[in-house]
């Protein structure tokens, strides 16, 4: 008997950053078709197919679109990293995190790791691994590019320079 292939959540990384900079500014009770394709500027098809159904077991929704208390913790920046933590912990297999704990320097080695557990082609173990990458680092310096970026440092008010007034001869 062959053994029957898992999937595991797609959601585009700028989706991930889109959405939670949305839920930073207020979150929604209910999460519906219509708020996510608008938010995201795509069409209620798109994310029937491509965002809302990795919202659930990403745990940020439940079976009722009803935002979780998960969510409200992913959208607080004290609280990031351990729902990441959390999330990775429940979504992948200790087999993937043993076997590729640094994604982002290992990101073949975990597409190949989705397209054996998978089945899918090169494009979904592609989002799949980008996920996993994001969950993985737990990073608020990675943003919608996938890069680090520093965190911005709060600029210093400098004192006005002295200008020097030479007296004329």
């Amino acid at each position: 008997m062959a053994e029957a292939k898992k999937s595991f959540p797609m959601l585009p990384v700028g989706h991930w950053w889109t959405l939670r900079k949305k839920f930073k500014q207020s979150i929604p009770g209910v999460v519906t078709d219509n708020y996510l394709a608008t938010v995201l500027e795509m069409s209620v098809e798109s994310v029937r197919a491509n965002v809302r159904p990795f919202l659930k077991p990403l745990g940020i929704i439940d079976d009722d679109g009803k935002t979780t208390e998960r969510a409200k913790l992913w959208r607080d920046d004290g609280h990031y990293s351990e729902v990441c933590k959390a999330i990775a912990s429940e979504v992948y297999p200790k087999e993937l995190i043993d076997a590729v704990p640094n994604p982002r320097d290992s990101r073949d080695a975990a597409k190949r790791w989705f397209g054996h557990h998978t089945g899918s082609g090169e494009s979904g173990c592609g989002r799949m691994a980008a996920l996993y990458t994001v969950l993985i680092e737990a990073d608020l310096a990675t943003q919608l590019n996938g890069k680090k970026t520093k965190p911005k440092e709060r600029a210093q008010k400098k004192p006005p320079a002295k200008v020097s007034v030479s007296p004329k001869a």
